[in-house]
């Protein structure tokens, strides 16, 4: 039986010993709008009712996009990779010394860098997530704590002394990646140094920011090294 997710929201009310108006009450909406989503019938549901009905019953919703099978993770790696380079060429034109795809793995912890960065003059580090798309939130904040967290020690495998890990979060520029971050804005609250301000920064690292939030657009990364070793 293929595992829809009305039969699921379903499963875990009845497990619940919950009616649909029970579950309705939880979620800030109808017996009947519950009704309509235990029967697939979601072209008429808010993204916004649905979660909530979904996270009432502690589960997750995830929402995906096929697109010509293994074509759609092509193109999408492909975008993810040409922000990586352009980020990365934008650091070594500012001086900082850049390595790419570093993995870790530490008493559980596991997983992989985009970037990592070290300014050798002031010690700091920078631990660079590269999004092409903002999913879910919390779980990117949550795993971008972690490699900060781990940073210094992946930094003394390199040979680098890290004196302080930077988060830097570098999203492709779309309007729906910008709404989510207003959306949630006290999630981001830590990326204090962000847009035009990034650059300077970068060149003439003064002040610790906690945070760095920069947007590009995929259309322009090509240009980004470029117009900074110009004005460098």
């Amino acid at each position: 039986m293929r595992k829809t997710i009305g039969l699921i929201v379903r499963t875990l009310r009845r497990r619940r010993g919950w009616r649909q108006q029970d579950l309705g009450d939880r979620a800030k909406t109808t017996r009947q709008m519950v009704s309509r989503i235990e029967r697939d019938e979601l072209d008429k549901v808010q993204l916004a009712t649905l979660r909530r009905v979904v996270e009432a019953v502690e589960a997750h919703l995830r929402i995906s996009v096929d697109w010509q099978g293994e074509q759609m993770d092509r193109l999408i790696d492909a975008s993810h990779a040409r922000l990586q380079n352009a980020v990365a060429q934008l650091l070594e034109s500012c001086g900082w010394l850049v390595r790419v795809e570093v993995s870790f793995n530490h008493y559980g912890d596991r997983g992989r860098y985009d970037i990592v960065a070290f300014h050798p003059a002031t010690g700091w580090l920078l631990v660079v997530e590269i999004k092409v798309g903002i999913g879910d939130v919390q779980d990117l904040l949550g795993r971008l704590d972690v490699k900060v967290r781990l940073a210094p020690g992946v930094a003394s495998g390199l040979g680098w002394v890290a004196t302080r890990a930077i988060p830097m979060l570098v999203i492709a520029e779309e309007t729906s990646s910008r709404r989510v971050t207003r959306h949630h804005s006290a999630l981001f609250r830590r990326f204090v140094l962000r847009g035009r301000a990034v650059a300077p920064w970068l060149r003439r690292p003064i002040g610790e920011p906690s945070g760095i939030l920069l947007f590009l657009e995929l259309a322009d990364v090509a240009l980004v090294s470029t117009d900074h070793r110009k004005s460098a």
